[in-house]
């Protein structure tokens, strides 16, 4: 099954309004032109060539600013396939992509044609998919409990928006589908998705939107189709994620501490897929250089092994090259 990166750089000239701890970097960045970190750069180079390896051509879907960066970095062609006549035309549009900044990732999916993939460029996929990820119509990351700041009620939601009515049947307890993965088998589920999406975004000018609400556009109703419309799914991990956890490693459990992940009490424990999502632990790594920078140089020495050698010779990649050298 095919698999599809999106890459739309429209949020990066926003990012002085981006909202949200993934993007300290980005927002911190001075540069007028578009630019991302080594650490970005080669996390997405990891997730082409895992991809690959194990699951088969990956699709880009760009803008055509996106595009001559990978190109100036030598790595476009690491792509099977790439599109940027679609982001471009999208790029044009009144959406707020400092608000929405998926937006492009949502409207790019509606525009399959056949079952596929989608996955966040720090997703990486490390074994070739089991057949059952086939069976149901979609197969996510992982469900995820929300709470804190991203908890809304219809009490908030309709002191806080106007531009768009309380979902029926919407059940704000329920849990929210990780996004970072989509393997969408039904594709009537992403038509859906997209009209949901639409909708949604279609805001009033200038008007100012409750950070909460984006993560329903991308995953809050996302979860609602899937209830409404009983599609099957599965996930790629059996573990749920907390919103607003503390970063523990379980030593203080007695105290009560919040931890990331919990597993109901009934599971499959077979149906866990390998696979690393940065996203999850970018607050912590950013906090932890030593960490961030062992990541990095696994990424780069992973690249290597799986042959991609000839996508690395940049010069902002020498460093990495220096220090293989000498530890190879």
């Amino acid at each position: 099954m095919k698999g599809v990166h999106v890459n739309w750089t429209k949020p990066y000239f926003e990012r002085r309004r981006l909202r949200g701890h993934g993007f300290e970097v980005m927002k911190n960045s001075t540069s007028d032109t578009y630019e991302l970190t080594d650490f970005q750069i080669l996390y997405t180079m990891a997730s082409i060539a895992n991809g690959k390896k194990y699951n088969g051509p990956i699709k880009l879907h760009t803008d055509t600013v996106g595009a001559n960066y990978y190109q100036s970095l030598g790595i476009l062609g690491m792509y099977d396939e790439v599109d940027v006549k679609f982001l471009n035309g999208y790029s044009k549009g009144n959406v707020d992509a400092a608000y929405f900044w998926t937006s492009g990732k949502i409207k790019c999916l509606a525009h399959q044609k056949e079952p596929f993939v989608f996955l966040d460029q720090d997703m990486i996929i490390k074994q070739k998919l089991p057949s059952w990820s086939y069976k149901n119509d979609l197969t996510i990351a992982h469900w995820e409990i929300g709470r804190g700041y991203y908890y809304f009620d219809q009490e908030k939601w309709e002191q806080e928006i106007s531009h768009v009515d309380w979902p029926e049947n919407f059940d704000e307890n329920d849990w929210s589908p990780n996004t970072s993965y989509l393997q969408f088998n039904n594709l009537d589920i992403i038509k859906e998705y997209h009209q949901w999406h639409k909708k949604l975004v279609t805001t009033k000018p200038h008007q100012n939107i409750p950070e909460w609400f984006w993560l329903f556009t991308d995953q809050g109703v996302l979860g609602h189709i899937i209830r409404e419309n009983d599609f099957k799914v599965n996930t790629l991990t059996q573990q749920i994620a907390l919103s607003h956890h503390n970063i523990t490693d379980g030593k203080k459990r007695y105290k009560g501490k919040a931890e990331k992940w919990y597993k109901p009490l009934k599971t499959d424990d077979e149906k866990e897929i390998i696979h690393y999502h940065v996203w999850l632990d970018k607050l912590g790594y950013n906090q932890n250089k030593e960490e961030y920078n062992i990541l990095i140089k696994s990424w780069f020495n992973d690249l290597v092994e799986l042959g991609y050698s000839n996508y690395l010779y940049n010069e902002r990649f020498k460093k990495y090259w220096d220090e293989y050298n000498k530890n190879n």
